[in-house]
């Protein structure tokens, strides 16, 4: 009787074994490919949203487009004329919100990126970052920094609790084109957990400033955000979590927590629409402040000097 040549049990164990050790190896490998591929998309689709604010500087006389126009919605919904599409809004690694869906038409899409309003919104000269653990590990405490977009709102709304003091500055222009000294350093848009980048305040926190870990609103997707820009590409989605391990409030968290703000990077992208992915160490690079030596400014978010 002809017998069939087969494999012992031995080699069965190993072929399986070089199988798992295989995989192991390049699974981790597909999955820095697949999310290269996504950081990759999330650059082009925020270049194509600052193209579409270079179409509106051209339509409104060089200024920039406002962080939140004069009918209640946020920049990305001003440009949507421009975009003709949500979707454009969405990062690879976040999804459209669906507790916010319904609020206002297209509100749902607008959580991926952010922008910082002008530091005037609550009639100052600039922002300044605060001491705290996250501030410290970025080696930003004390630093002085503002945004580009103006507010066009001139009344304001008492369903989002702690929002601008009615000082006459709740409306106010952008900048132009021509007002900004260096256009390829001075930052428009990047990702963010927040459209404003968590600096109209409605939480319990006092402090609107990079370094703070906040509550967002009730609607929000994340909860919980980092203010200013965040890292996800590699680095943290958000900071949930990080202000409860320290006892409560952006002054207690771990420092081992708030070092993870140096993993990772932000896609960003400038006035003059170069767009580049960027560590925050970089992103919140200080010189001194031309008129004021003494103090220090960031690069990429220049103060008016």
């Amino acid at each position: 009787m002809k017998r069939h040549a087969a494999f012992t049990l031995i080699e069965l164990l190993v072929v399986i074994a070089i199988i798992a050790i295989l995989a192991a190896i390049l699974f981790p490998v597909f999955a820095q490919a697949k999310m290269a591929a996504k950081k990759t998309k999330q650059l082009a689709q925020i270049k194509q949203i600052n193209t579409a604010s270079q179409i509106y500087m051209a339509d409104y006389d060089d200024a920039i487009v406002p962080a939140y126009n004069g009918i209640g919605n946020p920049f990305h919904l001003t440009l949507y004329p421009y975009m003709k599409s949500y979707d454009i809004l969405i990062s690879g690694v976040t999804a459209p919100n669906a507790a916010a869906t319904g609020q206002n038409n297209g509100w749902d899409y607008i959580w991926a990126i952010g922008t910082l309003p002008m530091a005037r919104l609550y009639n100052l000269p600039y922002w300044t970052v605060v001491d705290y653990p996250i501030s410290r590990a970025l080696g930003v405490v004390g630093a002085r920094y503002d945004g580009v977009m103006g507010w066009a709102v001139p009344s304001l709304d008492p369903r989002w609790g702690n929002y601008p003091a009615d000082s006459g500055q709740a409306a106010f222009p952008s900048k132009t084109y021509s007002q900004i000294d260096s256009p390829s350093e001075a930052a428009i848009m990047f990702d963010s957990q927040d459209p404003f980048a968590g600096h109209v305040n409605w939480s319990s926190d006092a402090s609107r400033s990079i370094g703070v870990c906040t509550p967002g609103p009730s609607y929000h997707p994340g909860g919980t955000i980092i203010v200013g820009a965040v890292p996800r590409w590699g680095g943290p989605q958000s900071c949930a979590g990080w202000r409860e391990a320290g006892g409560g409030g952006s002054a207690a968290i771990p420092d081992n927590l708030a070092r993870k703000v140096l993993e990772g990077v932000a896609v960003v992208t400038f006035v003059d629409t170069s767009t580049k992915a960027m560590p925050l160490s970089r992103l919140y690079k200080t010189e001194p402040c031309k008129t004021d030596p003494g103090a220090r400014c960031m690069t990429y978010f220049p103060v008016s000097q």
